[in-house]
């Protein structure tokens, strides 16, 4: 009998560590032109072991997720995705200078070990000069904020984690480099903390937190919500 509740415990704990690996993420040029196509795809698995689910694969209501371009002039449009085999795929042509932010806010439908899951993922691309865009949707309670675009190796930026539209203090945060080897940090009291990439490549930044308030969910109950963010930037 022990061994069973063993083995039962060994397969939770499994199962939530492996869902909460699960992210999702936007790929795209950290740069682009203006009247110059530009790609964006958006994965969801295992980033840090290189591991996307297959498209058909993506569990509950994923696969309908929004994804939405907010242009530097503030307007804000739903970029049409389609299924690839790894990921979804969208493009859109930038027709003026400044930042575009790419976001997606996910609530998942079902509900996993008594959690309501909630995905936040979000991208910029610079045209042009630019300044850092900071319009986030409404609906994006955890964020990771950027205060410089365009990093080259070795440089330093200082970012910051907000929640409930407030600094988060002292949150651990994973960034995974080119290498793949996730790296933890963790903010300052101010929310803050330094990200000085090392190599040329993409970046991956992840942050998650848990809030213990109960409610109802289509129909099922939920004792908290497990909120993820992930932030995904290229550098030159």
């Amino acid at each position: 009998m022990k061994t069973k509740i063993s083995l039962l415990a060994l397969f939770l704990a499994f199962s939530i560590s492996n869902v909460l690996a699960h992210a999702l993420w936007i790929e795209t040029a950290s740069m682009g032109k203006k009247g110059q196509p530009q790609d964006v795809k958006v994965f969801f698995g295992e980033y840090e072991s290189n591991e996307p689910d297959t498209a058909a694969k993506w569990f509950s209501n994923l696969k309908d997720f929004k994804l939405v371009l907010t242009a530097p002039n503030g307007t804000t449009k739903v970029l049409t995705a389609s299924p690839d085999v790894l990921f979804y795929k969208a493009s859109f042509t930038p027709d003026q200078d400044g930042t575009y932010k790419i976001s997606i806010v996910h609530e998942v439908a079902s509900v996993y070990e008594k959690a309501k899951i909630e995905y936040y993922a979000f991208a910029d691309v610079a045209v042009g000069t630019s300044k850092v865009n900071t319009t986030f949707p409404a609906g994006a309670v955890l964020t990771i904020r950027p205060v410089k675009h365009g990093l080259k190796a070795g440089e330093t930026a200082i970012h910051e984690v907000i929640y409930h539209n407030k600094p988060f203090a002292n949150q651990k945060l994973t960034v995974v480099g080119p290498d793949k080897k996730g790296q933890p940090t963790k903010t300052d009291v101010q929310g803050k903390f330094i990200f000085k990439p090392a190599a040329r490549g993409n970046y991956f930044l992840e942050a998650f937190t848990e809030d213990k308030i109960p409610g109802k969910l289509n129909g099922q109950d939920y004792e908290k919500t497990w909120h993820l963010v992930t932030y995904t930037t290229e550098v030159k």
